[in-house]
């Protein structure tokens, strides 16, 4: 082979490999969104994807959910001016339904990273539903508190490209001992309901016990009653049937005698007959 025909050949190799090593591929997690730009835009998640090198740029979101420290670093005014202090945390994620607003803000950023650029707002929300709240308010109902500041933060999250999906206060620090006196009366209303409870408790168990001892005794006393009536009914019917037989055996003795006066009288009438008769013959 010429020496023409070798520098054609390395020529063609070098060319097929400058071809091949154009060609890129990434695979992408489920929890990752890579953003491919250059010739043609596109997001892959979840699925393998070609683009060209030097020719086209490969970024990335996490899109996994982190935690975010939320304090307010100073005191706090609450609606009855009580100064707080509130450590909280925040559950952040990407939001998926406005990936473009969260690839110009936090594209190839850790989580960590994003974490620092959103205290400063979630801290402002805090501080602001803080404000619009009174003291037992806030410590007496956290998870309406909680709820209140989520729901606060939202839209400001959302013009970023997150969306915030927990948001949890820790701790409540006041210097007055305020909110222990919440606490202790707090806990003296609670113990004194269950005081009342338990007294009532124990009042309906004696009512019913009442209830049952009354039920009981009335079906005694009905029951008593009842075998009184059928013993007095018993002694009439015997008092009855007593009378019907002595009445029976008055009549058979009354009957007897006058039988037997009458056949005394007989006998004695045939006595003086025969008397006449022996008389006369004689």
């Amino acid at each position: 082979m010429t020496i023409l025909g070798i520098l054609k050949l390395v020529g063609i190799a070098s060319v097929l490999v400058f071809i091949i090593g154009m060609f890129g591929y990434v695979k992408v997690p489920d929890d990752k969104v890579c953003f491919i730009s250059g010739f043609r835009k596109r997001r892959i998640t979840g699925k393998i994807a070609f683009y060209l090198r030097w020719f086209e740029r490969v970024d990335y979101l996490d899109l996994k959910a982190f935690s975010v420290d939320v304090n307010t670093s100073e005191d706090v005014p609450t609606n009855d001016y009580i100064n707080i202090k509130a450590d909280a945390i925040a559950k952040v994620q990407i939001d998926e339904e406005v990936l473009d607003k969260a690839s110009k803000n936090f594209l190839n950023k850790p989580s960590s990273t994003i974490a620092d650029e959103i205290k400063d707002v979630l801290e402002g929300n805090l501080r602001e539903i803080i404000g619009q709240l009174k003291i037992e308010e806030i410590v007496q109902n956290r998870k309406e508190f909680n709820n209140k500041v989520q729901e606060n933060v939202s839209p400001d999250l959302r013009e970023m490209g997150l969306k915030i999906i927990s948001f949890t206060i820790q701790n409540f620090q006041e210097e007055r001992g305020i909110i222990e006196n919440l606490g202790a009366e707090n806990e003296a209303k609670i113990t004194k309901e269950a005081l009342i409870a338990r007294a009532k408790a124990e009042r309906d168990v004696n009512i019913e016990k009442a209830k049952a001892t009354k039920e009981a005794i009335d079906v005694k006393v009905q029951t008593e009653t009842e075998i009184s009536i059928k013993e007095n009914e018993l002694n009439i019917k015997k008092a009855d049937l007593k009378v019907q037989s002595d009445t029976k055996k008055a009549m058979a003795d009354v009957t007897y005698e006058l039988e037997k006066e009458r056949k005394r009288k007989e006998i004695e009438e045939a006595k003086r007959r025969l008397s006449e008769v022996l008389t006369k013959v004689l």
